[in-house]
C-alpha cells in the first residue's frame, strides 16, 4: 500500500512537470486529412498484420499537416511544419506503459500520434545515417522539441476539435512522452529498407484504387489477385 502511494504521488509530480511544457505550449493548427490502414501478413515470415499511416488528401488536396503556433516562451524552434509520410504506425511512440490511461490511447488522438510517431520514424533513420529527403526534414528536432510539440499538438486539438481539456489529460500525455523510455525511443537507429513492406503497399494500392469503402474483395495488382487493406481510421480538418 505504501509503495503504491509513493507511485501515485510521484506520477502527480510528473505529471505536474508535463502540464507546465502543456500550460506554456501555444496551439497551432491541423489540416489535411488522417488515414489509417490494416494490413494482412506480408513478407516476414512472422505473418503478423500493421497499422500503416497512409498520406491521404482532403477536398483541397492537402495531407495531414500540424503548423506549429507562435511560442512565446523562448523554447527552440527548428521546425515550424510536420507533414507525416508514409509509415508504420501504433502509437509506438507513446510509452506502452501509460497507453491505457485514459487521454492516452492510441487512437483517441489520432492527428497528434501520428505526428509524433514521424517525428520517431524519421530520427530513427536519421540516427541510421539513411534518412530519405522527407525524414531529413526534422533533422533539427531536438527530443525535447519532441514533447513541446506533442504538447503543442494536445492543446490544438482542445482548440480546434471538440475534445475537451479534462477528456486529454495533458499533463500526463506530456509527461509520458519527455521520459526515459521516449528518450531510448529517439535514440534507436533502426531503420526499416525498405520503409513498407511489398506485400503490404500491394495492399495498400489495392485499398486506394477501390476507395475507402469499397468491398473487401481481391483486386489484381502487378498481376497478382490482392485482399486490399482495411480502413480503421479517418479523420479530417
Amino acid at each position: 500500500m505504501i509503495f503504491r502511494c509513493l507511485a501515485l504521488i510521484s506520477l502527480a509530480v510528473l505529471t505536474a512537470c508535463g502540464s507546465r511544457i502543456y500550460d506554456e505550449s501555444q496551439p497551432g493548427e491541423f489540416t489535411g486529412s488522417l488515414l489509417v490502414m490494416w494490413v494482412d501478413g506480408g513478407s516476414d515470415s512472422a505473418g503478423d498484420g500493421r497499422f500503416v499511416y497512409v498520406p491521404d488528401l482532403d477536398r483541397q488536396g492537402r495531407a495531414l499537416m500540424f503548423r506549429r503556433g507562435a511560442q512565446t516562451d523562448g523554447r527552440a524552434v527548428h521546425i515550424t511544419e510536420v507533414e507525416p509520410r508514409l509509415m508504420y504506425t501504433d502509437g509506438g511512440s507513446i510509452p506502452r506503459l501509460v497507453q491505457p490511461l485514459k487521454g492516452l490511447n492510441p487512437w483517441g488522438y489520432a492527428p497528434a500520434y501520428m505526428v509524433h510517431d514521424w517525428l520517431f520514424a524519421a530520427r530513427k533513420c536519421l540516427n541510421a545515417g539513411d534518412a530519405d529527403a522527407d525524414e531529413a526534414k526534422v533533422s533539427g528536432v531536438t527530443f525535447r522539441e519532441s514533447f513541446e510539440i506533442m504538447a503543442e499538438m494536445l492543446k490544438t486539438l482542445e482548440r480546434q476539435t471538440a475534445v475537451a481539456e479534462s477528456d486529454l489529460q495533458p499533463g500526463a500525455i506530456t509527461w509520458a512522452v519527455s521520459g526515459g523510455i521516449s528518450k531510448r525511443l529517439w535514440e534507436d537507429d533502426t531503420c526499416p529498407t525498405p520503409r513498407i513492406d511489398p506485400e503490404h503497399m500491394k495492399q495498400i494500392e489495392a485499398r486506394l484504387r477501390i476507395g475507402r469503402d469499397g468491398p473487401q474483395k481481391s483486386v489484381r495488382v502487378a498481376g497478382e489477385d490482392v485482399t486490399p487493406a482495411r480502413v480503421v481510421q479517418v479523420i479530417g480538418f
